[in-house]
């Protein structure tokens, strides 16, 4: 490579990024338990051109590592940020049911409350938190 062009596309690949690095929602956050005490890590991240969220490890009500039927099931999708801390526009699937919902997150430092609606009916899922 040119030495004169690797501090230039350095730079570039810096200012490229940055958008994506800035978002706040990005990163491995930890679901409420589910019925049965087990509880997940879901990694947000970017999608295209909106978030989505992705089981990227599952545990047993004990705190162990298990394998489940939600691991790597997308259940986030189409997230975007409506302001204030707000994310929404897409939609939030619950593993337990399959059912979707027009999700409704809200971001303060790192808990995540999460909810969904399904026409006027809201359901609160619960706060996550930020793993990493």
């Amino acid at each position: 490579m040119n030495r004169s062009l690797g501090p230039v596309l350095f730079a570039f690949g810096i200012s490229a990024a940055s958008p994506v690095m800035a978002e706040p929602l990005m990163g491995v956050w930890q679901t409420n338990p589910g019925r049965d005490g087990g509880f997940g890590h879901v990694r947000i991240g970017l999608c295209e051109d909106s978030l989505c969220g992705t089981v990227v490890e599952t545990f047993g009500a004990d705190g162990r590592p298990i394998r489940a039927d939600d691991l790597g099931a997308v259940i986030l999708e189409g997230i975007a940020a409506t302001g204030n801390g707000g994310y929404g526009r897409g939609r939030i699937i619950n593993p337990e049911t399959g059912r979707s919902y027009t999700a409704r997150l809200r971001l303060q430092g790192d808990r995540l409350t999460v909810g969904g609606c399904i026409l006027m009916i809201c359901r609160d899922a619960g706060t996550w938190w930020r793993v990493d």
